[in-house]
């Protein structure tokens, strides 16, 4: 499913991970915490093929779904085409349950600017959930969330993995957020002389 040997990874001759191997199985979750600047997002975005610049290998699956921080929704399309066209495969019905399932199912012809920062969290969900990939990438989805409304996103997000088996690499600051999405726990620390390493906690 997801085979990685990062050997190093540095920015302009200053090494930010090395020796770091992931070996997951469909439907195996882990979570990747560490403080700010570690190199949370440097991984996630070697295992998603858009940092190649990096001594060692990665296979993973070439259908990846990948949900960051900020929404990164197209603000001149409609909720319903922020799904469509990311998913051209998707038919109509498909797109509906989609976003009835996050409860958007009335805001399909709004604009992203007629939504709540909620809404757009819950749309990006939509968006990358929609259609079933064999690896998800979560990069602190949950963040700056409030309490109840962070609680709802991972109740959803466990809700899809749970049906489409996927298997899951989380970024985040939060062990909770771990737990509450039944995953692994890793953690990024300093070694000395050294790049980032990752180690289970």
């Amino acid at each position: 499913m997801l085979k990685l040997d990062l050997h190093r990874k540095s920015f302009a001759g200053q090494t930010v991970l090395e020796d770091i191997h992931l070996d997951l199985s469909q439907g195996d979750r882990i979570a990747v915490l560490g403080p700010s600047g570690i190199g949370k997002t440097t991984l996630l975005r070697i295992i998603a093929g858009l940092d190649k610049r990096f001594r060692g290998t990665c296979d993973a699956p070439d259908e990846i779904a990948l949900m960051f921080q900020n929404p990164t929704l197209l603000d001149w399309r409609t909720a319903k085409e922020n799904l469509q066209i990311f998913h051209p495969k998707s038919d109509e019905a498909d797109v509906q349950n989609a976003l009835r399932q996050v409860g958007l199912a009335d805001k399909a012809d709004h604009f992203p600017r007629q939504l709540s920062v909620g809404q757009q969290r819950r749309l990006a969900l939509a968006r990358c959930f929609l259609t079933p990939a064999p690896l998800v990438l979560l990069d602190e989805p949950f963040t700056s969330l409030d309490p109840s409304l962070r609680s709802e996103m991972l109740t959803l997000t466990r809700q899809f993995l749970d049906r489409s088996h996927g298997t899951m690499v989380l970024v985040t600051h939060s062990q909770d957020e771990a737990v509450a999405l039944g995953a692994s726990c890793y953690r990024l620390h300093d070694a000395a002389q050294s790049g980032a390493e990752l180690v289970a906690v």
